[in-house]
């Protein structure tokens, strides 16, 4: 047993010295892969109101289920925003973008549809606290006996 766990601390320093980089936002090709990952989100929505209504039908209202009803309705809000986005992202003029670089390095806010697409690149206000109330549900489940 301990020597896989040798050959795994030995060769894991070379693996992530020749990883290359894997930036957070990607493309997703034309236009198949937009259409695939938009049924994906559709599927997310789909299984998270699901979910919601079942812990409304059941009445789940024991230790971590309010936690976890909240992870929903975030979770819920964080995939229409980010769904959106990844719509309107194909609508947004390109002159709205300032490249430097070969990079997008800032976006100019011109109405309330810019602003809600920038307000969609902040996907992390929603997904980080979303994440939370799922720890906290899967902790108070832990302790329940």
């Amino acid at each position: 047993m301990l020597l896989p766990i040798r050959i795994l601390f030995l060769l894991l320093p070379c693996l992530l010295l020749l990883a290359k980089p894997a930036w957070a936002v990607q493309g997703h090709g034309d236009p198949e892969g937009l259409v695939a990952h938009l049924v994906g989100h559709l599927l997310f929505i789909t299984a998270t109101v699901f979910l919601l209504y079942h812990c409304h039908r059941q009445q789940l209202k024991k230790s971590g289920w309010r936690h976890f009803r909240s992870f929903l309705w975030i979770i819920l809000g964080w995939n229409l925003q980010t769904a959106s986005g990844h719509i309107l992202r194909e609508y947004m003029p390109a002159e709205r973008f300032l490249i430097a670089n070969g990079r997008i390095a800032a976006f100019q806010v011109t109405n309330l549809t810019d602003a809600w697409f920038y307000f969609t690149r902040l996907d992390h206000l929603l997904l980080v606290p979303a994440l939370a109330f799922l720890l906290a549900a899967l902790l108070e489940w832990r302790k329940t006996p």
